[in-house]
Formats: structure tokens, C-alpha cells, sequence
């Protein structure tokens, strides 16, 4: 595999805790708000980020979306109060997952991405469940200062980080 195991999981988990502290930077009363008609809400957006890892990475591990819709149905009712303990969950079962992979399991499963591709698994577990965390990290980020939060930066965004710029000393 070009992505050992243990880097994977390290990063899939560490979108997991970026995702949960941008989830803190929402305005208080913004659940409902979305940045066009049709898009996502706020609390439509955590609901789906509460579980597109976990059940993304399920589909591509057990061959079919079962585990996917399972994961789904159990985020239908989320309120934004739950969204960090629905995340917290979510890492421990995607860090479950992969540390009940085998090597040659990692390495050489196969697995059908949504579009129909075929691939190793490992290739499935980059290409779904780290890159829509990823990209969903993105949104939230954005759906933040859309929001009304207009403090945060991309150390919030890259790192999941409050962090004020150092002024140079006076000399």
C-alpha cells in the first residue's frame, strides 16, 4: 500500500477531532441556517458528518452499504448538544475498524468505491472515509463564518487550534 496503516487511522482520527472542535466555533442558533436554498443546514451538515467516516469506511470493508444506512439511521435525530459524543463514537468505531483489519486485509481486499471503481482496500479507506471528513471539515469551516463567526482561521481549519498571531516584540 502507498499509505501504511498506521498513518491512515492517524489521520482519519485526527479529522475526527478537528471536525469536533470546528463544530464548537458554530453561532449558538444557527442549526437551521444554510448558505443557499438546497444546501445542507448547520445541523443537517453535523448530523451527516457524525457518520460519513464511520459508514463510508463500513461499505468499503463489508462490500455493501448496509453498515453505511445503519450508521445513517442512527444520526437521523441528532441535536447539535450530541454531535461531540456522536463524534467520539464515531473514532472509536473507525479506529476499531481499522485496527481489526489484517495486513493482507489492508492490503489486498478489495473494495468498490461509490462510483464503481474496484480497488485495494486501504485505497477505499483514503478515497472515502479520510477524504469526506476531510472535505466536510472544509464545509463546516465554512458554514462557521458564513454562520457569523468571523474570528476563526485556518489554524481552526488545518489543525483544530484557537491561535492568535505573535506580535514581534518591541525592541
Amino acid at each position: 500500500p502507498l499509505i501504511d496503516r498506521t498513518t491512515l487511522r492517524t489521520e482519519i482520527l485526527r479529522e475526527c477531532d478537528i471536525v469536533r472542535h470546528l463544530a464548537t466555533k458554530l453561532p449558538a442558533g444557527t442549526d437551521g441556517w444554510r448558505p443557499t436554498e438546497g444546501q445542507r443546514s448547520v445541523l443537517e451538515l453535523l448530523r451527516y458528518i457524525s457518520f460519513c467516516g464511520l459508514g463510508g469506511a463500513r461499505a468499503m470493508a463489508e462490500g455493501g452499504w448496509d453498515g453505511y444506512s445503519e450508521c445513517e439511521a442512527a444520526a437521523a435525530d441528532l441535536t447539535r448538544e450530541g454531535f461531540d459524543a456522536a463524534m467520539a463514537r464515531q473514532k472509536a468505531g473507525l479506529a476499531a475498524l481499522i485496527d481489526g483489519l489484517t495486513d493482507a486485509q489492508y492490503a489486498e481486499q478489495p473494495c468498490t468505491l461509490p462510483w464503481g471503481e474496484q480497488v485495494p482496500l486501504w485505497r477505499g479507506l483514503f478515497e472515502v472515509p479520510y477524504r469526506w471528513l476531510a472535505g466536510y471539515r472544509m464545509q463546516l469551516f465554512l458554514y462557521a463564518k458564513g454562520a457569523g463567526n468571523a474570528g476563526i482561521s485556518t489554524a481552526n481549519l488545518w489543525v483544530g487550534i484557537d491561535w492568535k498571531r505573535q506580535e514581534p516584540a518591541a525592541g
